[in-house]
Formats: structure tokens, sequence, C-alpha cells
């Protein structure tokens, strides 16, 4: 049988105020990540190659070029959840594991594109997994959990904008 763990408290709303990636104004014109290639418009990214091509085609220098908060994350570093997945069944599943991980990333994008994972890393016990997200992060815990069942904890911090997920399962 699957246990949940959730402490210190269950938020289901995140607050914007506390992302310090997230601008605090409106921009004036249209912006274009030069890393990701997301485009912002009243304060909303998404991810559309085509209008991306089209904005870039324009005649006079084009859209304003600024990067993105998830670009800007990765670069510095800032990790808003941190999903730990240990046991045998993960020595034993390696690559399904990995593959779930990134399609969830994949999917995840679809809705936000923000919510990405900055670094994957493996090592003999399991993997770890950082993401700009919490709610990525929480993603990818609950659809590890519905493909291979095991044990998941979820551990939000009351002072920063972080979530732990751990998932364990043994053979």
């Amino acid at each position: 049988m699957a246990r949940f763990t959730y402490s210190p408290a269950h938020k289901k709303n995140v607050t914007r105020e506390t992302d310090p990636y997230l601008p605090r104004k409106t921009a004036p014109s249209v912006g274009i990540c030069p890393d990701c290639r997301a485009i912002c418009r009243n304060k909303r990214w998404t991810l559309d190659e085509e209008e991306f091509q089209a904005l870039t085609r324009r005649r006079g220098g084009g859209p304003a070029r600024r990067r993105c908060p998830a670009c800007r994350k990765i670069a510095d570093g800032f990790i808003a959840g941190l999903v730990t997945l240990r046991g045998g069944f993960v020595r034993e599943h390696r690559e399904e594991i990995r593959n779930l991980v990134r399609n969830e990333e994949k999917r995840a994008m679809g809705f936000n594109p923000l919510a990405r994972i900055i670094r994957l890393t493996e090592d003999e016990n399991g993997f770890e997994v950082s993401t700009t997200a919490e709610k990525l992060a929480q993603r990818i815990g609950r659809e590890v959990h519905k493909a291979c069942s095991g044990t998941l904890e979820y551990k939000w911090s009351e002072d920063s904008k972080l979530l732990r997920v751990n998932w364990v399962r043994e053979a």
C-alpha cells in the first residue's frame, strides 16, 4: 500500500510574490528569450516555434531579447524542487525512470514553459533531479509513484520556495 506524507504544510496555491525571478511589472513590449526561444507577452511566457520565427524575421530589430526566468534560474542554480529517487528498483530500471522524468518535463512545459529540469544527476543508488518549479518536482514524484508504486514523501519548506520529494522502492 502506498503512503503519502505531507510535511510541514500542504500548499496548493503557490504565490507569485515569493519567486524573485518573476517580474513585478509588465514589460512594455513583446520579448523573446535567446536561450530557449520562449516568447513573453503580458507577463506570460509561451513556447511557439512558428511565432518565434515570425517575430525574428521582422524588420527593424524585432522584439526585445531578454532571458526568461527559467533560463535565469538555470544559470544561477536556483532550485525550487529537489526530487530524490532511490532504491533497488531504480538500479534495475534506470533507463525507464530516466525517460519517465524527461517525458514529464516535456509534458509540464506544455502547461508552463518555465518548469524545467536544472540538473539530473545519477549515482549507484538512484537519481537526484533539480527543477525550476515546485510543481514540476511534485509532478515528477507523482508520475514515478503512479508508474512504479513505492513510498512517496513531500516536504515543503516554510521559509523559502523549495519542495523536496523523496521516492523509495526496494526491488
